[in-house]
């Protein structure tokens, strides 16, 4: 049931960060805070550490990697173990910037990258 929920997040906020190049916070403090309650409820450990790196790279590259995707990240974590979360953002970046080198784009959406690594990665 976790891969069918967050696999939908993803999806939807994919949809809305090729649309609008923004990630909306609301679907994503939605599925943090349902995360972090099945953690707890599952005794699942949490991994926070990949969203807090994420974030502080947004900042220090003047959001050159955007805040809405170390909040996603961050969020990811509730569910989603540490080993396999890095594997989804090493995966992530490489599709993203193959595709970005491949179309001649210096910008791109990175959610919908993401998504395609979770699916890639077996979901949850």
């Amino acid at each position: 049931m976790s891969t069918l929920w967050v696999g939908m997040h993803l999806l939807l906020l994919s949809a809305e960060d090729l649309r609008s190049r923004e990630v909306p916070l609301l679907p994503v403090a939605e599925l943090a805070l349902v995360g972090l309650g099945y953690a707890v409820a599952t005794g699942a450990r949490v991994s926070p550490v990949p969203g807090v790196l994420l974030l502080c790279v947004g900042y220090l590259s003047e959001e050159r990697i955007g805040y809405g995707d170390g909040w996603l990240t961050l969020a990811l974590g509730m569910w989603i173990s540490p080993e396999r979360l890095l594997l989804m953002l090493a995966l992530g970046f490489l599709l993203c910037v193959t595709w970005g080198l491949t179309m001649g784009k210096s910008e791109l959406p990175f959610v919908p990258f993401l998504t395609a690594a979770y699916f890639m990665t077996g979901g949850g």
